[in-house]
């Protein structure tokens, strides 16, 4: 057993399909990074014990759990240590909870890769707290896996531009990894407001062209530097009205990615990640890459 690196890619495996297409996606991005990639699997946490007996009967269960967690980090390792020879796999297995076993083994880590749902440890990862924790605190981005992918390929990488400082860091994994994978990028910027009506019902007095044109300019400069940085990525730029989940998932039907940013505030999860990252996990059909500052 090993702890994972600084340049690893971490994976939540329980042996549920779900978390194995995540390390299946996780090992493709591993080995074209050159990274090690980190299998981690959680065993559930003690529980109160209350006599002799039940104390002998946790003990066997409790080897049990743990000889099956071991047969699935050496299923994975094996199967996907035949697809990439080169690739260095190591293997964690850790008390629960999930949430924190991954966090621990993710401490240096360049990103972690989770199943849309889970069994055992990582069950209901998506919409669950074990995904919020992660996603929350993770010093890395972290990719919530949907839909059926096993690999990333040339389709478009989607990113959400709102010209903040956390944007920006969204916007520069999202160039790393197109760049990484041949993928042109999607770069959506939205603003919310109505020509009719507007804010106070006075949208027939604001100049909507102007407003365009400055949000386009919002865009813009929320991507500077990037496309010098990244030449070989080609960019389409999308400014456009609406609510911004909805108008990335508009522009993300075809795409392999989606990439924003989510903002940690505090201690209760329902406060933690803003409404644009929880729609898009609870609705997208690709894999959402959350980075948060």
């Amino acid at each position: 057993m090993s702890t994972s690196s600084s340049h690893s890619v971490v994976v939540g495996l329980d042996g549920s399909d779900a978390s194995t297409a995540a390390a299946t996606w996780g090992a493709a991005v591993a080995a074209k990074w050159r990274a090690t990639l980190s299998l981690v699997h959680a065993l559930p946490q003690d529980g109160p014990l209350y006599s002799p007996a039940s104390i002998m009967l946790e003990s066997q269960f409790l080897s049990q759990l743990r000889e099956d967690g071991e047969a699935i980090v050496d299923t994975a390792k094996n199967l996907l240590g035949q697809h990439y020879e080169d690739l260095t796999i190591e293997t964690t297995i850790s008390p629960g909870p999930a949430g924190t076993a991954l966090l621990e083994a993710a401490d240096w880590a360049r990103l972690i890769v989770l199943g849309s749902t889970g069994a055992g440890a990582f069950r209901s990862v998506l919409l669950g707290s074990t995904a919020l924790h992660v996603a929350n605190r993770a010093e890395c981005p972290v990719v919530v896996l949907r839909g059926d992918v096993t690999a990333p390929d040339g389709r478009p990488v989607v990113v959400g531009v709102d010209g903040s400082e956390l944007s920006r860091e969204a916007v520069s994994h999202a160039f790393e990894f197109a760049s990484f994978f041949g993928a042109p990028l999607v770069a959506v910027h939205t603003w919310q407001g109505s020509p009719t009506f507007g804010a106070g019902g006075t949208g027939m007095l604001v100049d909507w062209d102007a407003v365009k044109q400055e949000e386009a300019a919002v865009l813009s400069e929320g991507l500077a530097g990037e496309s010098e940085r990244y030449p070989d990525v080609s960019v389409t730029k999308v400014a456009q009205q609406g609510a911004a989940a909805d108008v990335i998932l508009q522009h993300a039907a075809d795409a392999q990615l989606i990439v924003v940013g989510s903002h940690g505030r505090g201690p209760l999860l329902g406060a933690l990640m803003g409404s644009t990252s929880q729609n898009l996990l609870h609705h997208a059909t690709t894999p959402v890459m959350i980075c948060r500052s």
